[in-house]
């Protein structure tokens, strides 16, 4: 723009008083008029910057609240003795450190690219669940003892309860603003 003006105020120079004159008058009336717009387009990108957000906190405060409810589960039943019930227990266990693992991966992308958060949430649930799945495998061969289905099943219904979480929170996403 700065070039722009150069450019035109040279093109003028030659012309005379009355062309600068001219010139200076066409801009100041450019500027009175986009610059309003201009503004107004910013307030709109900021306001909707912020609603997304706030929408991305209250998620991230809802996985949180999720993680500390299993965990209080997960501690109850060890403190009391209670046999949770086959794959309760082991549910738990993978809806924390899954929880855990892809909250702190998934709100960060969502948040720092304009990419889609349920797509994002897809990708790093599969592949922090496939790589948790694996380390329990992993472990669970040397040490012995290892039940392979429930283990299975209880990563599938981590993955289950945390991809229907995030499709929930990206259905209460704010939409794009129309152009």
């Amino acid at each position: 723009m700065t070039q722009l003006f150069r450019d035109c105020y040279r093109d003028i120079q030659s012309d005379g008083f009355t062309s600068a004159i001219h010139l200076w008058l066409r801009m100041t009336l450019d500027v009175i008029r986009t610059a309003p717009l201009e503004r107004w387009e910013a307030l709109e990108r900021r306001y909707k910057l912020m609603k997304n957000l706030k929408s991305n906190a209250i998620g991230l405060v809802v996985c949180m609240a999720i993680i500390a409810v299993t965990l209080v589960l997960f501690d109850y039943g060890r403190k009391h003795e209670v046999a949770l019930i086959g794959i309760v227990g082991y549910s738990l266990d993978a809806i924390i450190s899954a929880g855990v693992v892809s909250t702190l991966i998934i709100f960060p992308l969502v948040m720092a690219r304009r990419v889609s958060a349920f797509r994002t949430a897809l990708w790093t649930l599969l592949i922090v669940h496939g790589g948790l799945l694996l380390i329990s495998i992993l472990i669970g061969i040397r040490v012995g003892g290892f039940n392979f289905p429930a283990v299975l099943v209880s990563y599938l219904v981590s993955f289950a309860f945390w991809l229907t979480i995030h499709w929930l929170l990206s259905q209460i996403r704010t939409q794009p603003l129309p152009s």
